[in-house]
């Protein structure tokens, strides 16, 4: 009886050691993915911040017109562009399925315009855009 006795305590000191190893494992796996989602969030972060950086940057150096319909184009297809580049940057899927159907109307309005303007605004209208683009490659 005293052998039965021994077995059983023996087997659940073991039992109760095991769990309590189990729940320091969670723990620590609980404790790994909290960080791990902190750094993908301040990573995120830091990648928006420069997004809205290079996006000001831009901004400030928006070209002007004899035309001020292309200038007010120019200014609401930077607009246009920092949106896209914001959700490509967060994966908005919904919001740049939406921006993209933006871009046809966008492209057919630029035509418009390039056909309508001196030769060196166009030029200088094409350049801008190209750069626009470019930015939003990267």
């Amino acid at each position: 009886m005293k052998k039965l006795f021994l077995a059983a305590a023996v087997l659940g000191v073991v039992s109760l050691s095991s769990c309590k190893s189990e729940k320091e494992k969670v723990a620590d796996k609980v404790e790994n993915t909290q960080e791990n989602v902190a750094n993908t969030v301040e990573e995120q972060v830091e990648a928006g911040k420069e997004t809205m950086n290079k996006v000001a940057e831009v901004a400030k150096d928006l070209p002007s017109f004899s035309d001020p319909k292309v200038t007010a184009f120019v200014a609401k297809y930077n607009t246009w562009a920092a949106d896209m580049k914001l959700a490509a940057t967060a994966g908005d899927a919904n919001k740049l399925a939406e921006l993209t159907k933006q871009s046809v109307d966008f492209g057919k309005e630029l035509q418009g315009y390039t056909q309508s303007l001196t030769p060196e605004d166009a030029k200088k209208l094409q350049d801008w855009t190209a750069e626009i683009q470019k930015n939003l490659n990267k």
